[in-house]
């Protein structure tokens, strides 16, 4: 009786132990998968998910790689693993618009870096420094300003980013330059779309 409903199972996945979680899901999700699977890393169950939510991401796949951060909530992994589950499905939400569900992953991801340990793994995956495209802090500041307008949030997000070691005080002030910037822009277009509406 051992190992029935394991052979329709495959090689990848029961090597990332991951094999329940695949029985969970419906045919259409195991095609979407399968899609992913020959780039697919199997050394973890975050590794795998990581690996196939960036081919996804890549694909414009965005639901799928929302899906896979949700399906996989229940699967243990400790923090440094979480932290890039989550990571990796913040520009999917933010690309579907979803843009609530995107500034709660970021609320996510800003605090998983302060679990012990996580922000020291980070850096050390990155050379010693925080990746540029660290999602959480970036889609964070994009959410607020891009999408809300919110450019005294924006301001204060920065400051506390530097508080928190994500940015140095040389980043700050330039994207407060970039806020000012965005902001002037956005007042001239309105003034500009008033003017031609009077017309």
């Amino acid at each position: 009786m051992f190992g029935i409903g394991n052979r329709d199972v495959p090689e990848k996945i029961r090597e990332a132990k991951l094999s329940k979680w695949y029985g969970t899901l419906s045919d259409t999700d195991k095609v979407k998968l399968n899609r992913y699977m020959d780039g697919a890393d199997p050394s973890s169950a975050s590794a795998f998910i990581c690996s196939v939510s960036k081919l996804a991401n890549d694909d414009h796949n965005y639901k799928f790689v929302a899906f896979l951060a949700e399906s996989t909530e229940d699967i243990r992994m400790d923090g440094i693993q979480r932290f890039y589950v989550n990571e990796v499905s913040i520009p999917a939400l933010y690309n579907m618009e979803e843009y609530d569900r995107c500034d709660k992953a970021c609320d996510r991801g800003l605090a998983l870096l302060k679990e012990k340990g996580v922000m020291e793994r980070v850096l050390k995956d990155n050379g010693g420094v925080l990746p540029e495209s660290l999602y959480c802090r970036n889609y964070k500041l994009n959410v607020a300003v891009g999408v809300h307008y919110d450019y005294d949030e924006g301001d204060r997000l920065l400051e506390q980013f530097e508080k928190d070691g994500l940015i140095s005080h040389e980043e700050v002030e330039y994207r407060k330059q970039g806020i000012k910037t965005f902001r002037l822009q956005k007042t001239f277009d309105s003034i500009f779309s008033i003017k031609e509406k009077d017309e």
